[in-house]
């Protein structure tokens, strides 16, 4: 059973989204909330690079660093836009399990499609927050140089936005345990674990790499 994509929530307002994610309705819940944390980790990223490029700091770069700084600023907007699609891409896992639960089982055949729609779905489900996980993980190389070259004025931002990623992470990992219950397929299951919690792990030693960074300069 495929669920087609479509944007249910991206272009809501703040308070719109805010709304629907307090109501009784179980979707959007924390897989759009953590996709929602990453894309404004992403830009806070973004308004460091912004408040860097042009200023003095800046020119006194030499070209390498003028360049990393643009290519960084580009990879945040990219990641920043692809992180939003994720608020409907979770939403749309959790419709496909629902709808699995909904198919009828009044044969001994329909209960198999049923049941392989479900394990199904939970799969998807899962693979939802570990895509977020995975590209999550790697927007903090760019944090990373927004710490290093980026405006000292804005470096608590930067922290910030290292701490957000990492929160999207712990969310991410949460997500993915509910879900593996209702996959079939071990491999699969144990793989889900595995990965999620090594990337946990790295995510977590970037955010206290970057924090550390952080709280060095602003003398804390």
């Amino acid at each position: 059973m495929k669920v087609v994509l479509k944007k249910m929530y991206e272009n809501m307002t703040i308070g719109e989204f805010s709304k629907v994610l307090s109501s009784s309705s179980p979707a959007p819940g924390g897989g759009g909330a953590a996709a929602l944390t990453a894309a404004l980790a992403a830009s806070l990223t973004s308004m460091v690079f912004n408040l860097t490029i042009g200023k003095k700091v800046y020119e006194d770069y030499d070209d390498s660093i003028k360049e990393l700084i643009k290519e960084s600023l580009a990879k945040m907007e990219e990641a920043k836009d692809e992180f939003i699609t994720y608020i409907d891409k979770d939403g749309a896992a959790f419709l496909e399990i629902i709808n699995a639960f909904k198919m009828p089982k009044d044969t001994e055949e329909a209960i198999q499609l049923r049941s392989k729609a479900i394990a199904k779905g939970y799969e998807n489900a899962a693979k939802v927050p570990m895509e977020l996980i995975e590209k999550t993980n790697k927007i903090y190389e760019m944090i990373s140089v927004a710490c290093e070259y980026g405006n000292k004025f804005a470096v608590s931002d930067a922290g910030c936005a290292a701490i957000l990623a990492h929160s999207v992470i712990e969310i991410a990992v949460l997500n993915i345990g509910i879900n593996l219950s209702g996959i079939k397929d071990e491999a699969i299951k144990n793989k889900l674990e595995e990965e999620s919690q090594k990337l946990l792990q790295q995510s977590k030693n970037n955010k206290n790499d970057i924090v550390y960074v952080v709280n060095k300069i602003l003398g804390i």
